[in-house]
Order: structure tokens, then sequence, then C-alpha cells
């Protein structure tokens, strides 16, 4: 059996420190976590130099896992990065005396690439822990950056079975005592001590292997796999629970999605659409006391061609499942908007026509397969789904289709 490897990542020394607690971190780690070894390397704070030592490191070794760390030595905790961007841009030269301004990382590349990282879920453990932990969404344009966007970029074209990320960890109160950046007065920042950030770092590997191996994760590319018949009974599970919870906030709750049609393919993914008068606190406040976390980031969905663009018919409230559970996306729209009526309408026709079902099924596959970044999935799908929607909107006139 090929052994599994997290390849971590730390810094040298730079800008005038004696040490860099990214290294200091990722020497304290252990050998070993889980079923996992730690290789761990040690990279130049060059431009030219880092990326080409860790892309010769994973193609040699192969690893499931690559978590880069940096310094940021202004910053209290430590931050999962969220994004890296396509653009060098160095406050300072690197080690090697290079300073590139406002220049493109990599021109066959996109604008940024979001972390593989469970990033949320790491943040919650770290800070369970008693360690100061945050979201980051900037990795800067110095080094660090170009190392991220450069591993993004080789896993999302070449090795999307890699999870990769960044994390930055803070500078240490030794590093800081009497460090120029001080005496320049920038500001008196506390630091983090050392054992705190090697345990976080440690924290942060422990629940990416976990994901890995409790078969949680699959990689970066979307994973559709044929119809399975028992998605209609968790739907059922997971309805009743919801139906407990909510009570009479809730008009009706459906199965939507791909899952809820028979014989189409889709990811392991239950979609449940909550329908309600009204998205308010009563209604959050139910929600979170069964477990459900609402995401800030899907507050609206797609407007198809023609539709009307009121922001208020496309509104809506997205929540994901406490841990550990099933995985489902639960959809909360107010009754008679727009997009409480499209993922009915959309479900029903393709329940009436297995062959619409069937190529639209075909479809996903093929661009699960072929689209190296799974975050271009649902744009290149979407123009795809109103094709369908339209002649839907043609058989629903026909047949006085009600929801």
């Amino acid at each position: 059996m090929k052994e599994k490897i997290v390849l971590v990542t730390g810094f040298a020394p730079f800008e005038g420190f004696a040490v860099n607690s990214s290294w200091q971190g990722v020497e304290g780690l252990p050998g070993q976590i889980g079923g996992f070894r730690l290789q761990k390397l040690l990279l130049p704070v060059s431009f030219r130099g880092a990326w080409p030592a860790v892309e010769k490191a994973i193609r040699e070794l192969r690893p499931e896992i690559v978590i880069c760390t940096g310094l940021a030595a202004k910053r209290e905790c430590l931050s999962v990065e969220r994004a890296a961007i396509n653009v060098n841009d160095a406050r300072i030269a690197d080690n090697d005396g290079f300073q590139p301004i406002d220049r493109v990382i990599d021109y066959s590349a996109p604008n940024a690439y979001f972390t593989g990282l469970p990033m949320r879920r790491i943040i919650d453990r770290i800070a369970a822990g008693g360690i100061s932990a945050s979201l980051s969404d900037s990795a800067g344009t110095y080094v660090c950056n170009d190392v991220m966007f450069r591993l993004m970029h080789l896993i999302a074209n070449e090795m999307p079975e890699i999870m990769g990320g960044f994390i930055h960890v803070p500078a240490t109160p030794e590093m800081l005592m009497n460090s120029a950046m001080l005496q320049a007065g920038a500001g008196r920042v506390a630091g983090l001590a050392l054992p705190e950030i090697i345990r976080g770092l440690q924290v942060a590997i422990e629940t990416c292997v976990e994901l890995i191996e409790t078969g949680q994760w699959h990689g970066v590319r979307r994973l559709i796999k044929n119809y399975d018949p028992h998605w209609p009974e968790e739907f059922v599970a997971i309805c009743d629970r919801l139906a407990a919870g909510l009570g009479p906030l809730a008009l009706r709750i459906d199965h939507i999605g791909s899952t809820s049609v028979p014989g189409l393919a889709a990811k392991d993914i239950i979609d449940v659409q909550i329908t309600v008068r009204a998205l308010d606190e009563e209604l959050l406040a139910a929600m979170t006391a069964i477990g459900f976390t609402r995401s800030e980031i899907a507050v609206a969905d797609h407007v198809p061609p023609g539709q009307t663009a009121d922001p208020e018919q496309w509104r809506k409230w997205f929540f994901k499942p406490p841990t550990g559970h099933r995985p489902t996306n639960v959809h909360v729209r107010v009754a008679g908007r727009a997009n409480q009526r499209y993922p009915l309408l959309f479900r029903d026709f393709l329940r009436a026509h297995p062959d619409y079902a069937c190529a639209y099924g075909r479809l996903k596959e093929r661009l699960a397969g072929n689209l190296a970044n799974a975050r271009m999935y649902p744009e290149v799908k979407d123009p795809a789904v109103d094709l369908i929607y339209f002649a839907a909107e043609k058989w629903a006139t026909e047949t006085s289709w009600r929801a």
C-alpha cells in the first residue's frame, strides 16, 4: 500500500528576524498523525526558489495533504487563508534581493484560487482548544501568496485528489522582543507562544486527516455518482428532524435537486427546500437550535435569463447540517417567490421526462470529469439548467402544473 503523507512546509527567517515561527511550528510537529506520515520541508524566502522546492516534493512524494505555512508577524492568531490571488507585489525584496512589483504570477491561470482546506472546521477545532484562530481573506502578495497560488493551480489542473492550502502563523513573543518591526513603530503586538502555534498546526492537520480517513474528502473535482435509491429515505429522515424543530414556521419541506429525481446521477448531497412566510430572527433561532448553521455566502439564487431581476425574488437563506451529519444543503425560501417555485418545477419536469433527466445526468458527469476546478462547475452547469427550465415552463403551462 502507498504510504499516506502530509507535506507541511515553513519558511526560513527574513526581514531581520533571526528565526521564523512558521518553520519552528512545523519542526515541532510530530512525525505521524493518524495513519499519515508528516514530511517537513523548509522553504527559502524566495520567489524563484520556494515554489520549485514545493513542487519537487509534491511530485516525488505524491502526498494526500499539503499545508504550507508562513509568518504574518503583525497578526495575533493563526490565520487559515481563504484565497490566493494571481499577482506578486512585494513590499520588500525577498532573501535573494528580488522584488517583483504588480507582476502576474501565471497568465494562463484565473485571477484567484480558493483553499482546499476545510477552513471553518479547522478554525473551530483550533479555537475549541483555546488557541486563537481566524479566517483570513488575504494571503498577501509576497512569497506566501505566490506559493499558495501555485499550489492551488497545480491541484486544480493536475492533482485534484490533493487537499491543499495555506496557514499563516504569528510571530512568537521572543521574535517580537526588540524586533525591527516594533522599533519602526508599527504598533505593539503580543504574538503567540510557540507551543500554541505547534498545537494549532497539529489540530489543523488532524482535522484534514480525519476528513480523508472517514471518507468525507473526495478531492476538488465534483464527484457525481449514479442514482441511489436510498436518497428518498434519507430525505425523509432529514425532513422529520426539520419539521419537528420548526413546527409551523415551515409551510412545507421538499426534496429538491438531482437526488430527488429517480434515476438521475448526482452529488451525494441531499438538497432540501424549506418554504417559509419570512426570513426572520424566529426562523434563524429555530434552525440554530436544531444544530444547523447559516452560511453568509449563499444568500441569493442564480437568475435565469428573462426572469425578474428583483433581488427579493431570488433571496434565500442557506444552512449546513451539524458536523458529522449526513451531507445536506438546506435552502430556505419565501413562499410565492420565483426562487421558491423554480426548484419544484424543475424537479417535477425531470420526474415527468426521464429523457431530459438522462441527458442532464450525462452533462453533469462530463463536467465533473473535465473541469479542473470544481468551483467552475455551477457556472458552466447553470446555463444548461436554464435551457431545461425554459422547456419546463412550457410544460407547466400546457399541463396547468402546480407545485
